[in-house]
């Protein structure tokens, strides 16, 4: 494909394909992003697909997928990492010192935390959820999920360095 081509591809879909990321992601920023991302695909990897629009849909939808693929990854990596700092193998009087810890932790989440964060929080990390039933059991966007989880994430690392 040509870079006039790709530029009339851009100026016929953008406007649809960036309502479609944002539908999926929720993040306008990142729509921009992903929209932007297929467009610069086309320009270092040219494809002439039979259908355009079809084309260019399935990719932004794709690349909002792994994006939020990636996030759900992140996620699960930092809780890893805060679980590690707290329950790290110990001997006595160190574990005694992570079980205070934890116990600070569960305080704080109770008094500092909104209740809707603290709520994702509890169903994804003692209630072993995934991010889809996360979202149907609390009638919210899997993306706010996310969100919710990354702030409750975000407090709790800055509680632990607090403690430390």
């Amino acid at each position: 494909m040509k870079q006039k081509e790709i530029e009339l591809l851009f100026r016929q879909h953008y406007a649809k394909l960036l309502q479609t990321a944002r539908t999926l992601i929720y993040d306008e920023d990142e729509a921009r992003d992903v929209v932007s991302e297929v467009f610069a695909s086309l320009l270092r990897f040219p494809a002439k697909p039979d259908n355009a629009e079809a084309y260019l849909t399935t990719s932004v939808r794709n690349r909002c997928l792994n994006s939020l693929k990636r996030k759900d990854t992140t996620d699960r990596f930092r809780m890893a990492y805060a679980n590690e700092l707290l329950t790290a193998e110990q001997d006595g009087s160190e574990q005694e010192q992570a079980d205070y810890r934890l116990d600070c932790v569960m305080d704080f989440m109770e008094k500092e935390m909104k209740p809707q964060t603290r709520r994702a929080f509890t169903l994804r990390h003692l209630g072993g959820l995934k991010y889809k039933e996360i979202a149907d059991e609390m009638g919210i966007s899997r993306v706010m999920v996310y969100k919710h989880l990354a702030q409750a994430m975000e407090q709790i690392n800055g509680f632990i360095r607090q403690l430390k």
